[in-house]
């Protein structure tokens, strides 16, 4: 019985330890291009700081606002993309590390996905 409980401890101990969670990165830069195209509804984003790789996505320079997002969620992140660009202040990119890549044609795993965006003054 006794070893019954320590293996069920151990057990517990091990999923506890071996349990990944999403993080966000933040990466504050100043914008360096914005792309959009006429037939998607994902924005690109470039910085002048490449920031954090996330392993699963495979380009590691762009960001991407996901089309997943609602029109007025894409807008506003746009806004303040746009409001820094031309003010030449930076933004801070929030993105999570794990799991979170804009799907590109046929690839689902390409632009780290923005999550949060702050203007700084």
């Amino acid at each position: 019985m006794k070893l019954l409980i320590t293996a069920s401890i151990f057990s517990g101990l091990m999923l506890i330890s071996c349990s990944s969670s999403a993080v966000w990165l933040n990466t504050t830069a100043k914008v360096k291009h914005i792309i959009t195209y006429a037939s998607k509804d994902t924005v690109l984003v470039t910085l002048d700081v490449h920031g954090t790789l996330v392993q699963a996505c495979s380009n590691r320079a762009i960001f991407a606002i996901s089309s997943t997002n609602s029109p007025e969620q894409r807008a506003r992140m746009l806004a303040i993309l746009l409001a820094a660009q031309a003010a030449g202040k930076s933004v801070t990119v929030s993105y999570s590390d794990v799991d979170s890549c804009e799907p590109w044609h046929a690839n689902p795993h390409v632009y780290r996905k923005i999550t949060r965006l702050t203007s700084l003054n």
